[in-house]
C-alpha cells in the first residue's frame, strides 16, 4: 500500500535553513563548474589562442599594407615610364609620311655646314623584330671632302636633334687633291602612321 506523502513535513523541511543551504551549495557548485569549463575551454578559444590569432591578423594587415604601398609605387613608375616612352617615340620615331623628307633635309643640312659634297644615297627598310608598327630605315650616302670636313660632319651627326644613328663608316683617300671619299650608313626608326608605303627611295 503506497505511503502517504506528508506535505506539511516537506514544507517544514523546505523552509528550514538546511534546505536553502543545500540549494545554495548546489547552485554555487554548478556555477563554479560552468565557470571552470568556460575558463579551460572557452567557445572562442583560449586567451593564448586569441592572442596568437590577433598577432597573426596584425601581421597579415601589415603585409597587406606593405604590398599596397609597393603596388602603388610600381603603378606610379609604370605610368611615368609610359609617359616617357610616348614622349621619346614622338620625338625620335619618325612618322612614315614625313620620314624620308626629314632625313634627307637633316643630312643635307649637316653636309652643307661641314663642307662635304654629297654624291648619292640609297635607302632600304627592314622590319624591327617584336614590333608591329616600327621599321628600321637604312640610308647609305657617299660624300667627298677633306678630313676636317668629315670630322665636322660626324660631330654634327652625333649632336643631331633627330635620331639618326651612324651604323658604318668607310673612307678612302683620293690620289690627288687631299680629299677623302667616304661612304656612311645611317639608320633611323620609322613609325607607321597609316600612310601608304613610300617604297624605298623617294
Amino acid at each position: 500500500m503506497p505511503r502517504n506523502f506528508d506535505w506539511l513535513s516537506f514544507r517544514s523541511q523546505r523552509e528550514g535553513p538546511g534546505f536553502w543551504l543545500r540549494v545554495t551549495g548546489i547552485t554555487l557548485a554548478l556555477l563554479n563548474a560552468i565557470g571552470l569549463f568556460l575558463y579551460i575551454d572557452p567557445p572562442g578559444g583560449t586567451r593564448r589562442e586569441l592572442t596568437r590569432q590577433s598577432e597573426q591578423v596584425r601581421t597579415e594587415i601589415a603585409a597587406a599594407q606593405r604590398n599596397a604601398v609597393r603596388l602603388k609605387s610600381v603603378a606610379s613608375k609604370v605610368q611615368i615610364g609610359s609617359k616617357e616612352s610616348a614622349a621619346f617615340e614622338t620625338r625620335y620615331f619618325l612618322p612614315r609620311r614625313t620620314a624620308y623628307q626629314a632625313i634627307i633635309a637633316e643630312l643635307q643640312r649637316m653636309a652643307s655646314i661641314s663642307g662635304l659634297q654629297e654624291r648619292d644615297r640609297v635607302y632600304s627598310e627592314e622590319p624591327i623584330e617584336g614590333t608591329a608598327d616600327l621599321t628600321l630605315l637604312n640610308i647609305t650616302a657617299n660624300y667627298e671632302g677633306t678630313y676636317d670636313n668629315l670630322v665636322r660632319f660626324l660631330y654634327l651627326v652625333d649632336r643631331s636633334g633627330a635620331l639618326v644613328m651612324l651604323d658604318t663608316l668607310m673612307a678612302s683617300p683620293q690620289q690627288a687633291g687631299g680629299k677623302i671619299n667616304s661612304s656612311l650608313r645611317f639608320q633611323a626608326i620609322v613609325r607607321e602612321d597609316g600612310s601608304a608605303a613610300l617604297g624605298g627611295q623617294p
